[in-house]
């Protein structure tokens, strides 16, 4: 409410005092809060669980010794108090504490960069309006969504809901404060900056799709609108690229259904720190490649560097920090790295791009799980061959079905056959014998 309702003359006196420490505490918060289910080295799983009656003078021994070490085992199992509760109902409250949290922040920061909720909408009429000048159609203006039933005489929104008399005023200021809040967050305060995109970045390991997929998002948006900022290749290209290869390798259970929008982050991170390509708003279409200047080894950044809801920018310096990632895979050679980006630079359709990545990460996942022992871990676990993203194209080329022969032999056709053929040989005839 904070972020949203503030103007923007006042966001360093007012909103960064107030952000600066609930991110900071956010990123902390949110890696006790995942320890246990992540098998964090050093978190005992005796001192993460749900708090119980005979339980409390133990916590309160934690408590009295001071310094921070308490809260570790205090977020891990949410703060909650079950009291007698049975195991099972009280793992059960900690579980769903533990999510909530998790999809809470991922929502909070989708609804502050425009993802979802009125400023969204502000982006989706906007699109509407350039759909329809470029087909020259403004019945597309009057049409709600099919769920929303039929159109009307007036303007709509893309939500089906009937547009005011001032919306083109009020939707200008709404896209200047968009622009406003999303440079304030990602350049103007680097402590909300740093734990910001570090506690999302992390948040693509947590095992939650609902988050996962969300935090794709936010990434898109982080991408375009600091990509170009040297300050955060480390960070980008280490931290967040990292996080999202590792999901795509282990083929874990719980990210089955959202492999392409992890491969399409991936892909995002790699043309804007390593190739000099940008993508649309979204991580969407086709890369746009940058000139090159061969001389220096750099890019020319891109006129859209102001707007990220137009692209945003580029690295001018090319990073191997992606590279150093994929190169360390297991079964990958710096050669086949390197063809990967010749041929990203050659095939720049979103599909053929994430067909690439995929085709090379498959070949670190089949060297992973040789050596892996085969043990069922839960929504950590390996995948099925039938439900991993990985192994979808093989499936498909295995399962083809046949061509239809250019003559076609039904089965009664082929019976007549086999009966002349029995004939002619017990009945061969007579000038066979001269």
């Amino acid at each position: 409410y904070i972020l949203l309702s503030c103007p923007a003359t006042l966001y360093q006196s007012h909103v960064a005092p107030i952000a600066a420490p609930f991110f900071k505490h956010m990123e902390f918060r949110l890696k006790c809060t995942w320890a246990p289910i992540l098998k964090v080295e050093g978190v005992s799983p005796q001192s993460t669980r749900p708090l119980t009656t005979s339980d409390c003078e133990r916590c309160v021994n934690d408590a009295l010794n001071g310094g921070d070490a308490w809260f570790v085992p205090y977020y891990a199992r949410g703060g909650i108090f079950v009291g007698d509760l049975d195991s099972v109902t009280s793992e059960a409250v900690v579980e769903k504490a533990r999510v909530e949290v998790s999809r809470s922040f991922a929502d909070m920061l989708q609804s502050a960069l425009a993802l979802k909720g009125d400023w969204a909408l502000v982006l989706a009429n906007i699109a509407r309006e350039e759909q329809a000048a470029k087909r020259n159609d403004s019945s597309i203006l009057r049409t709600a969504p099919s769920t929303k039933g039929k159109g009307s005489k007036g303007p709509l929104n893309a939500d089906g809901t009937k547009r005011s008399k001032l919306h083109v005023a009020i939707e200008a200021r709404k896209l200047q404060r968009i622009h406003k809040l999303c440079h304030f967050l990602m350049l103007e305060n680097e402590t909300i900056a740093g734990y910001l995109v570090l506690s999302v970045a992390e948040s693509l390991n947590y095992p939650d799709a609902y988050t996962c997929r969300r935090c794709t998002k936010i990434c898109h948006r982080i991408l375009e609108t600091v990509a170009w900022v040297d300050r955060y290749t480390l960070l980008l290209g280490s931290q967040m690229f990292t996080n999202g290869v590792k999901a795509i390798v282990y083929e874990q259970k719980w990210m089955v259904g959202i492999e392409w929008d992890m491969i399409n982050l991936i892909r995002d991170v790699y043309c804007r720190l390593v190739l000099g390509q940008t993508l649309q708003y979204g991580g969407q279409g086709a890369a746009m490649q940058a000139p090159s200047d061969k001389i220096n080894n750099r890019f020319e950044q891109t006129k859209t560097i102001e707007n990220p809801l137009q692209g945003g920018g580029i690295l001018v310096s090319t990073s191997d920090l992606p590279r150093q990632v994929l190169a360390t895979l297991p079964g990958i050679r710096p050669d086949m790295v390197l063809q990967l980006e010749e041929q990203m630079k050659l095939k720049r359709s979103a599909k053929d791009q994430k067909d690439l990545l995929r085709d090379l990460l498959k070949i670190a996942a089949d060297n992973i799980k040789e050596t892996e022992s085969g043990q069922d871990t839960g929504i950590l676990g390996r995948a099925n061959e039938s439900e991993s993203l990985l192994n979808q194209k093989q499936a498909n080329e295995t399962n083809v079905v046949q061509a239809i022969p250019e003559k076609l032999v039904t089965h009664k056709m082929a019976m007549k056959q086999q009966a002349k053929d029995a004939a002619a040989q017990e009945d061969p005839p007579i000038f066979s014998f001269f």
